[in-house]
């Protein structure tokens, strides 16, 4: 175990000694969500069989931390970050850059041919639009965060009346530009464009504001309010028109129903069955004087015989 360790590290050290290094620095603006890819300069024939090793020490404004293989795989970021290896060779992929990965990358890659290191600077645009008010006043507002180099702000197209400041934020700093919107204003959107510069070229990010409450849009037609008047008017009439009809329908009910309950609880008298009359009921009261008589008549017969 010890003669193989021994061995590997006077590979190590003569692969160093021997080979030719080479270190660049760059500075790279991208723009916030999007995939970016980091490459260790433009070493893309460099396999991953190639590499004794390829470490990238990243230092943001609240971590330091590194992500490569020597040889094994180390990953302190835990951010998403991580190494990729593809057909271009090895590269450090970041997943939805935004302005927390703002930052210096350091890059130190060493490989059988040789070895390389690269420094990038890596910043982020960050610009968002937003129409406000203030004093009865439309205004349209632009705002950039950034880090480490503020970026240049204008509008598309140009307006008048502009203002711009810095605030500090917790760990970024805002710039922010203000456009105070005249009356007579006859455009519909404001472009707010974000202009970023470094030593490779510079980067535009723009962003588009709608504006509404605008206080010079066209009269109304006549014709138009007519038009609403003439609506409006007939859907009166109709309204009274259902109602209406609703009151007769319901009217016919309630005299329907009356009409039915009064049939059911009153029969008409000749529809009635005639009752029987009793004799005795309408016999006058001599008459029953007369029978009671007989009746005692023919018992003092009986009794005499």
């Amino acid at each position: 175990m010890a003669n193989s360790w021994t061995l590997t590290v006077l590979v190590l050290l003569s692969i160093f000694i021997a080979r030719s290094q080479t270190r660049v620095s760059q500075e790279q603006i991208f723009i916030s969500g999007s995939d970016v890819t980091l490459r260790c300069g433009n070493l893309t024939s460099v396999k991953w069989n190639e590499l004794i090793y390829i470490i990238w020490n990243i230092s943001l404004q609240d971590k330091k931390c590194r992500v490569g293989v020597s040889p094994k795989l180390d990953d302190t970021c835990n951010d998403g970050k991580k190494l990729e290896n593809t057909a271009d060779g090895v590269s450090l992929f970041i997943p939805k850059i935004s302005i927390e990965d703002e930052g210096l990358y350091f890059c130190d890659l060493s490989y059988k041919g040789g070895s390389y290191a690269l420094n990038v600077s890596v910043s982020v645009t960050n610009v968002s639009t937003k129409q406000d008010s203030e004093n009865n006043q439309r205004i349209a507002v632009c705002n950039s965060k950034y880090k480490m180099k503020a970026p240049t702000l204008h509008w598309e197209p140009a307006v008048n009346f502009s203002s711009s400041s810095v605030k500090k934020l917790d760990r970024f700093f805002m710039l922010e530009n203000k456009v105070y919107l005249p009356e007579n204003l006859n455009i519909s959107e404001l472009t707010c464009v974000a202009t970023y510069t470094s030593k490779s070229g510079s980067v535009q990010h723009k962003s588009t504001l709608l504006l509404t409450g605008s206080q010079n849009s066209d009269p109304p037609s006549p014709w138009k309010n007519i038009a609403i008047s003439v609506g409006s008017a007939c859907f009166v009439l109709v309204a009274l028109a259902v109602v209406y009809k609703l009151r007769r329908k319901i009217y016919d009910l309630s005299a329907l129903k009356m009409l039915c309950c009064k049939s059911k609880t009153s029969t008409p008298a000749e529809d009635r069955p005639v009752q029987p009359v009793d004799v005795e009921e309408v016999e006058p009261y001599a008459s029953y004087i007369q029978r009671v008589n007989s009746i005692y008549n023919s018992s003092a017969e009986l009794f005499n015989a």
